[in-house]
């Protein structure tokens, strides 16, 4: 048995959990890092550059949030196959996964770059603000395709046991971004359309290295990158389970759209500031989703395995993991909340309002750990459509109705943001331990699981 499959199907938990949580939060450290250090760079151009980056943010994450919902699903698939031992099953799985990918990808490179001004207009941009968006994001659509390619490689590693791999990428392309971003920016003069490919051309060799090393097989999993043929069983099976999560994450993706139209009324101030505090709060509750992320892994394996009690006990765990780390991250947010900040921007507004924000959040942050691990139980187990209520309820049903109603009911204006993104979390975290203490998950939903082949 292979040495990652044997900890995670017999070994102690509470090893199994670290052993792929702490590369996947190192992982995730490393996401954010490059994006602040983007932010960083752009703070030197200016505070309206800083908002137009945080500005189309969302538009971007709902790009990929189809692609990354059957990235899920195959995650899923392919780590219960392996749990039962089927890999023929696990690599037909892999590789529908990366035509998908392959595909969807390109048509919504192309999509993207036409669309792009009528996209940001219609969030509300005006201005300064709506150029300087215009053009960074029509650049960042052609990072898609690979991104997309990035994303199946993550997933495939991560249903493996592999997370190592991965992070080594990530840092790889992180660095790639950090030498970049100045000297596209400043030596070449180009401003924020600098950054912008800076970050596609940190993105685009890594990618095309991680699906090099799938086509080797090095682990259990190999796909063949010029075959196209499309598996009917294997690819309904993908979107039948995908489906779910994709508008799960695009509906929370375009309710991040929603949330920055409301905001920009207050100003390129408190657009910034959101953006600064999404990335900065990022880093506090990222020891969450990277114990999320590893739940997943566990369940996947251990229900195709048929162990569920013993995910019940990995659930458990994880929880208070969690738990330990977001009490020490969020303290650290609530203490150097004005430092922070003023990393990114010198302007006392920008400062004013992120510090209220990451003090907000700060309070609810350890909420996120039931919210992640419930995540990782659901989306393991393939009750995506579950964990699609769950993600998008915190947005959809919370955190904008609370928006709306504080906004048009009191007179704390950007202030009301802050509030109800934060009293979001708990209601959120109440709604994933119900979920889980109704026992959905223990029950897969790949069909042929425990068919012979």
């Amino acid at each position: 048995m292979d040495k990652n499959r044997k900890i995670i199907l017999e070994g102690s938990l509470v090893r199994a959990i670290l052993t792929l949580a702490i590369p996947i939060m190192l992982n995730n450290l490393i996401q954010s890092l490059y994006n602040l250090g983007d932010a960083f760079w752009v703070s030197r151009i200016g505070d309206v550059q800083v908002a137009a980056v945080n500005f189309v943010w969302p538009i971007s994450f709902f790009t990929i949030s189809f692609a990354t919902g059957i990235a899920v699903a195959g995650a899923a698939m392919i780590s219960q196959y392996i749990g039962a031992n089927k890999i023929t099953d696990a690599n037909d799985t892999a590789q529908q996964l990366y035509i998908f990918a392959l595909f969807f990808g390109i048509i919504a490179c192309a999509f993207g770059m036409i669309f792009t001004p009528v996209i940001v207009q219609l969030m509300g941009a005006k201005g300064l603000l709506l150029s300087e968006s215009i053009l960074y994001l029509r650049i960042i659509f052609i990072q898609i395709p690979f991104l997309f390619m990035m994303n199946i490689f993550l997933a495939i590693n991560q249903a493996q046991g592999d997370t190592i791999t991965p992070l080594i990428l990530n840092a790889s392309s992180a660095i790639l971004n950090i030498i970049l971003d100045p000297i596209f920016i400043f030596v070449f003069n180009m401003g924020i359309s600098g950054a912008a490919w800076a970050t596609v051309l940190s993105m685009v060799p890594l990618s095309l290295f991680g699906i090099y090393r799938l086509s080797k097989g090095l682990n259990y999993i190999k796909i063949k990158p010029y075959d196209l043929r499309f598996n009917l069983q294997k690819m309904k099976m993908l979107i039948r389970i995908g489906i779910p999560s994709s508008l799960g994450s695009s509906g929370v993706a375009f309710g991040f759209i929603i949330l920055f139209g409301f905001v920009v009324q207050y100003g390129d101030s408190a657009v910034a500031a959101l953006g600064i505090g999404n990335r900065l709060n990022s880093l506090a509750f990222m020891p969450a989703v990277g114990v999320g992320a590893a739940l997943t892994t566990i369940t996947g394996q251990n229900l195709g395995a048929n162990q569920v009690e013993r995910v019940a006990k990995a659930y458990r765990i994880s929880i208070l993991l969690a738990l330990i780390f977001l009490v020490m991250t969020s303290s650290i947010l609530w203490f150097f909340a004005p430092n922070l900040v003023s990393i990114f921007s010198s302007t006392d507004e920008v400062i004013r309002h992120g510090t209220f924000y990451l003090r907000a959040l700060a309070m609810t942050t350890w909420s996120i750990a039931f919210f992640n691990c419930a995540l990782g139980l659901l989306n393991g187990s393939g009750h995506t459509l579950h964990s699609m209520f769950l993600d998008a309820s915190r947005l959809w049903l919370i955190r904008i109705p609370l928006i709306i109603i504080l906004g048009n009911l009191t007179s704390l204006g950007a202030t009301a943001v802050w509030y109800a993104i934060s009293i979001s979390n708990l209601v959120a975290a109440a709604v994933a331990i119900i979920l889980v203490l109704t026992g959905v998950w223990k029950k897969t939903k790949v069909k042929d699981l425990h068919i012979l082949n």
